[in-house]
């Protein structure tokens, strides 16, 4: 029998993963008609591993299935109930939409101001108010989960990052999207070399911390049960900003 993933969606289109025994299957399918489009079917000797080291985007690119987004969804009774739109991926900065920024932006400025460096310079100042905002302390301390694309392959990573809101700010690279799902606050961070994905969760103290960042550095403890170990940091942005 067969288990969903995952989902993405661009416009029309919907990318499913399903997992079976052994096997990882991708199904692209029309929205409006339901009509198979494309698809991937292959065995791998460990599935859970391959979805957890990045597998999920290089079949996305090699499909040529882009500017998709994630939809979360849950099992209820037997049944996929996918979460409503406004509740599924909340961006609080970004770095990465240029071209929708120029589109915003052709009825307040000139053509001439549509430039990176202006650009740049609206991103530096978004992020200072969002910084501003979410000056607000938890309770423990916050830890990095990440899934790091490099040179030589994906690997594991973690670190403490502080016990402020706020301090989600401290690691960029050249493209770099903060954002909520509907369970946490997640960070996309493209580079030279792939990308990286960060899992931001709340432990109850600095102890606690550093004990999660030795196990995940040291691969003896998996994203699933870090998620089990820890609390979702996603309430204290959604008060922030009413969501």
């Amino acid at each position: 029998m067969r288990k969903l993933i995952s989902i993405y969606r661009r416009k029309d289109e919907e990318l499913r993963f399903y997992q079976c025994p052994n096997k990882l299957s991708a199904v692209i399918t029309s929205l409006d008609r339901k009509q198979y489009l494309n698809g991937y079917d292959s065995v791998r000797k460990d599935v859970n591993d391959f979805i957890q080291n990045g597998g999920e985007k290089q079949i996305i690119d090699f499909l040529g299935f882009k500017d998709y987004y994630k939809v979360p969804f849950e099992r209820k009774n037997g049944k996929i109930k996918l979460f409503p739109i406004n509740k599924q991926k909340r961006v609080i900065w970004t770095n990465d939409d240029y071209a929708e920024w120029c589109d915003a932006m052709k009825d307040e400025i000139t053509e001439e101001e549509i430039t990176p460096e202006y650009y740049d310079f609206c991103c530096e100042t978004n992020l200072s108010d969002e910084m501003c905002n979410l000056d607000v302390d938890v309770d423990g301390y916050i830890v990095a989960f990440a899934n790091l694309g490099l040179w030589n392959g994906r690997r594991q990573g973690a670190k403490i990052v502080g016990d402020n809101v706020k301090d989600i700010f401290s690691t960029f690279n050249d493209y770099d999207t903060f954002y909520c799902d509907p369970f946490n606050v997640k960070q996309e961070s493209i580079h030279h070399d792939g990308t990286n994905y960060i899992l931001y969760r709340v432990a109850k103290d600095k102890a606690q911390a550093e004990r999660l960042v030795n196990s995940i550095a040291y691969k003896d403890m998996s994203e699933e049960s870090f998620r089990r170990a820890t609390k979702s940091l996603r309430p204290y942005v959604a008060k922030v900003f009413g969501w």
